[in-house]
């Protein structure tokens, strides 16, 4: 099983991310408080969990979308390669073709290209990949790996794939990299012609799961072991604490071809392009009583009659021992979002347990709430996003504002609004 760390995210003119932005969970060199809190991998600390802060608007929701962008056009760019590209309408491809948007509210920005960059670790090697796209055209596309030194394994200088000069173990996708398009990433393209290192980033970039908790349903992890008999005792116990009279739970998992597109009719190993559909289903069964005695059971709809709350936490159940067990990246935007704060503080310390936590997942969570980090965390977990009146959005570090070096109680302080987390007066003029 490869080992996954999540190392840092850089965004530039996205949605209301005009500037450059840049998130990293590594720990501040030199600062030892609360190393409960991180991890050591690759000669350095990373954070287990880091909290994103903002009023309002301010961008915490565009950053959690800046991730699923990158695996969007990651996604996209195997669909692009094939020439009959009408199955792109069908309903369950809606937006996945759709232009990136750059920041919208100064003109200058929209002849700008969007940027993006992640760095991940991948068995103890880093691996940093950025590129810039117009509109849906690549301009420019880079990959290196680091070990003990930094290796360059693609450069790309133009959407044109002649542009594309690939090194080391991406060498081998040479003879193939014409089927890269003017809208499509090279990388994708290599992992899906079975290219080793594509493929492993690929993965480990996919595999960061980003989850609203504001949505009215969360979308369900497509893997059987999600829903797997351990899992189903383990989610029936949980969901127990939140309704008493539960009993029973059925959950079904099905997976529905809905389209395949072959990529290429010469190919002699018939690759081919599937599109699935997963439907999950719940029923449950409940306690009766009669004078306080358990008479029998009765079944009831679990989406339909159950709490917004207990069915939240249901859904979010196999995201967070998808990662808990595996190892992992879990993004949530608006954690306590129908969920009471004490529940939101376990799923937080399921993380930064070692016993819950022995792969060290990582957790990235937006909110509100300042009352969820009061207790002892460290500054460099805390990031603030805020908006200017030009509509622009920042993102900052908590340790990089200035503070007194005393022990601050991180949860007063931004009660205080001394980081511009909190919102200006909406209804001062109103009453």
């Amino acid at each position: 099983m490869r080992k996954v760390v999540f190392k840092s995210l850089t965004v530039e003119n996205f949605a209301t991310f005009a500037d450059k932005i840049c998130f990293t969970t590594e720990i501040e060199a030199g600062k030892k408080e609360n190393l409960h809190n991180a991890f050591e991998c690759y000669d350095s600390f990373f954070n287990k969990v880091s909290f994103l802060y903002g009023a309002n608007g301010s961008g915490k929701t565009y950053f959690c979308k800046a991730i699923r962008e990158i695996q969007r056009i990651l996604a996209l760019s195997p669909l692009m390669t094939v020439e009959d590209k009408g199955f792109l309408g069908l309903p369950q491809f809606k937006g996945i073709n759709s232009e990136v948007k750059p920041f919208a509210f100064e003109v200058s920005y929209q002849d700008k290209p969007t940027k993006f960059s992640i760095e991940v670790i991948i068995d103890d090697i880093l691996y940093h990949y950025e590129f810039s796209i117009k509109k849906r055209e690549i301009l420019y596309e880079l990959l290196t790996k680091r070990k003990r030194r930094t290796e360059i394994l693609i450069e790309r200088s133009s959407s044109d794939f002649k542009d594309i000069t690939l090194y080391s173990q991406l060498k081998e996708f040479e003879n193939n990299k014409h089927t890269v398009k003017s809208a499509t990433l090279c990388l994708p393209i290599a992992a899906l012609l079975n290219n080793r290192v594509a493929v492993s980033i690929v993965e480990a970039i996919n595999q960061i799961h980003v989850i609203n908790m504001t949505a009215a349903n969360l979308s369900s992890i497509n893997n059987k072991n999600s829903f797997s008999d351990e899992r189903k005792i383990k989610y029936l116990n949980i969901l127990k604490r939140a309704d008493p009279t539960l009993r029973e739970m059925s959950i079904s998992f099905e997976e529905e071809e809905v389209a395949r597109q072959e990529i290429d009719n010469d190919d002699f190993e018939n690759r081919s392009i599937i599109a699935t559909k997963t439907t999950v289903g719940v029923s449950t069964t409940h306690a009766v009583y009669s004078e306080g005695e358990e008479i029998e059971s009765t079944p009831i709809s679990f989406f339909g009659d159950e709490s917004l709350g207990t069915i939240k936490l249901f859904t979010v159940l196999p995201h967070l021992y998808d990662v808990l067990e595996k190892g992992g990246v879990l993004v949530i935007d608006e954690v306590e979002n129908g969920l009471h704060l004490s529940l939101v503080k376990e799923i937080i310390n399921l993380f930064v347990n070692e016993f819950s936590n022995p792969n060290y997942a990582q957790l990235i969570c937006t909110s509100h709430q300042p009352l969820l980090i009061d207790g002892d965390f460290r500054r460099d977990q805390v990031w603030v996003t805020s908006k200017n009146s030009f509509g622009k959005s920042s993102l900052h570090r908590m340790s990089e504002l200035k503070t007194s070096r005393a022990k601050v109680n991180l949860a007063n302080r931004i009660l205080e609004g001394a980081f511009g987390c909190n919102p200006d007066c909406f209804f001062e003029n109103n009453t």
